[in-house]
């Protein structure tokens, strides 16, 4: 919060604009309870925990920013000898996604499988750059690393909904190019990007574009992952409750 000082804007500590919130709020809860009685005013209360709890789930769930400068600094494959043409790809939502195209030299890049590699939670596709040089060397395939949107240099908010329409824009770009074999393309998810992956390969018109698709530590649902990490109780919030829901096990069901 800032505030303007002789037509200079000056920034409010951030503690001093957290206490103001919270004592404005404190009366107001005070003077909505004195004119409207207890159960009204708990009601209130309890809608609005809930409400701010459920659009708060993205900044819990989501990590882009862990470790610090996961914002500002993406490793790049260069710096692991990997030939990389460096890309960006736009979301029919307007997200412009960052990206690296990491190929077999010309005379095999179409010959060969290619690679999209979509990344666990926390950090940038950058911070798995040993990873990639482990398939591009042993696999010898052509790879596309791509940050979801809110990760690395992409723009946007992570989402569920958001990440799920990332994939299928990637997959979209890969068949605007002609230096790869569109029969070969594989999609390669860990952990958090296992739940894309399960999901596009679930599509019944994105999952005849692979040709198949591989997960590694990746989770059954959020839900399931409440119960695990949180408490046992957690099994008891309704399904709705949960902004992100991701439903792996159903999903799986419709994959080829």
């Amino acid at each position: 919060m800032s505030q303007e000082f002789g037509g200079v804007p000056i920034a409010l500590p951030r503690s001093r604009s957290v206490y103001a919130v919270s004592v404005a709020g404190v009366l107001a809860f005070i003077l909505f309870y004195y004119y409207y009685g207890s159960i009204l005013t708990l009601s209130l209360l309890f809608t609005l925990l809930s409400l701010g709890f459920y659009y708060l789930q993205d900044m819990l769930l989501y990590h882009p920013d862990l470790p610090a400068n996961s914002r500002i600094y993406v490793p790049i494959p260069k710096m692991h000898n990997l030939p990389h043409e460096t890309i960006n790809i736009r979301t029919p939502d307007k997200v412009t996604l960052h990206a690296f195209w990491v190929s077999q030299p010309k005379e095999r890049s179409k010959a060969v499988p290619t690679f999209v590699y979509f990344h666990g939670n926390a950090g940038n596709m950058g911070h798995r750059m040993q990873n990639v040089w482990g398939i591009f060397n042993h696999l010898h395939c052509n790879i596309l690393m791509v940050d979801y949107r809110g990760y690395g240099f992409s723009t946007g908010v992570p989402s569920e909904k958001g990440l799920l329409t990332d994939a299928r824009a990637v997959i979209d770009y890969l068949y605007t190019r002609n230096d790869l074999d569109h029969t070969q393309i594989v999609l390669f998810g860990r952990s958090l990007g296992g739940a894309v992956v399960i999901d596009v390969a679930a599509d019944t018109v994105y999952g005849q574009k692979i040709m198949c698709a591989i997960v590694e530590n990746t989770f059954t649902s959020i839900p399931d992952m409440a119960v695990e990490l949180v408490h046992p109780s957690a099994n008891l919030i309704p399904k709705c409750c949960f902004k992100n829901k991701v439903l792996h096990s159903k999903k799986v069901c419709y994959v080829n």
